[in-house]
């Protein structure tokens, strides 16, 4: 299979280029697990183990027009918590002919059968690590829970669309009044003018907040911030740690060490306690930029932006301390720890801009999130 992106909207399209098969049997495999409090639409089950039966993957999907797919785990707190909305809309998802499964991301058996008793009343996708894998990454998934809903028709010629970020839309439109959904990101796109993209005020807040609030329907009190601001800012500051590389090999300009720094750091901290306008001037640039060429914001939360130049000061305070060592360590161990700094921010501006990875997400993501409890990133898809 192939997956294309329409940059346009939060769909992507997943193309159906396998041969010789459907490709529902190469994504689920060939059975799938009914819970018994859930009927097929076909006939021809067979019983299963435990609490379910199976029936063919093909029979089991018959006669639906979508499939949501529900992405869990019994280690997830907040896979336990969006649970039983899953399972309570799973009447509202049969009166619109989808079929609810659930998809396992349980690193063991033992773990996938305490997941299954957390969803009874929809069905379950076998036990297959390989499988969940390829459908995270057909899927770009990097978080859980998530809620996919594909549509369930044409797959040897048309391209299924897949709607992201319905996890949060179920929160939404719990009755599925609205099913189904359109793109969450082009909801998000509230209209704004130029000077209240450069100038937060009105309903949007303060000038002095760290981003905009009330342009996410869903979590209107949270402040977010335009990506494409942000990755045009990374790609400002991406060219500054190539001056500060050229400068440790070549160069050698203590006073050019200086100015970089005291650009940078200006930048970071007034960024991290004002967001990107109006006091960071890289931030302002970048705003104006993103202005003319990107009229619509996409919004992404401010909070793990903050983090992640909370980060990028702490490599350029290392290595404006080691500068200043400098008469105090070897040349080889100087310029070494400098270059490797300057290459690491170098790395994480690059692929912030260029391939929209935030480290700083990640780190949010997968250590804030998993050890000190706080709320999953569910926008910045990492």
């Amino acid at each position: 299979m192939s997956t294309k992106v329409n940059p346009n909207n939060n769909h992507v399209a997943v193309t159906t280029t396998t041969k010789g098969g459907d490709w529902r049997v190469k994504l689920f495999g060939d059975k799938l697990r009914l819970n018994t409090s859930s009927s097929s639409p076909t006939g021809d089950v067979e019983q299963g183990q435990g609490f379910t039966q199976t029936a063919s993957i093909l029979q089991a999907l018959d006669g639906y027009e979508y499939l949501a797919l529900f992405f869990g785990a019994n280690y997830c707190p907040f896979c336990k918590e969006f649970a039983p909305s899953v399972v309570a809309a799973a009447p509202a998802f049969e009166a619109h002919k989808t079929k609810v499964i659930f998809v396992s991301n349980d690193r063991d058996e033992e773990n996938y059968e305490a997941s299954c008793m957390k969803v009874k009343g929809i069905d379950v996708m076998d036990y297959d690590l390989s499988k969940t894998a390829q459908m995270r990454d057909l899927f770009g998934l990097k978080t859980i829970p998530a809620l996919m809903i594909l549509q369930n028709k044409d797959f040897h010629k048309d391209e299924p669309f897949v709607v992201s970020n319905a996890r949060e839309i179920l929160e939404l439109d719990p009755k599925l009044e609205r099913f189904p959904w359109g793109s969450i990101e082009k909801r998000q796109a509230a209209p704004l003018t130029a000077w209240g993209r450069l100038f937060i005020h009105g309903i949007h807040g303060n000038w002095w907040q760290l981003g905009h609030k009330n342009v996410s329907p869903m979590h209107p009190k949270d402040m977010y911030m335009d990506e494409h601001a942000v990755r045009i800012r990374a790609g400002l500051l991406n060219v500054i740690t190539w001056v500060a590389i050229i400068n440790v090999f070549y160069m050698r300009n203590l006073l050019l060490v200086n100015i970089v720094f005291g650009i940078v750091s200006w930048e970071f901290v007034t960024s991290m306690l004002f967001g990107l306008t109006p006091f960071a001037p890289l931030g302002i640039i970048a705003t104006l930029i993103a202005v003319v060429l990107q009229p619509s914001p996409l919004w992404k939360p401010a909070n793990p932006k903050r983090f992640a130049w909370g980060v990028g000061l702490m490599l350029a305070l290392t290595c404006f301390i080691i500068v200043q060592l400098k008469d105090k360590i070897s040349e080889e161990a100087f310029r070494a720890t400098v270059a490797a700094i300057a290459l690491t921010c170098n790395l994480f501006t690059w692929l912030e801009s260029a391939a929209g990875f935030c480290v700083g997400c990640f780190v949010y993501n997968n250590v804030l999130v998993k050890y000190f409890g706080k709320e999953e990133c569910k926008e910045c898809k990492l």
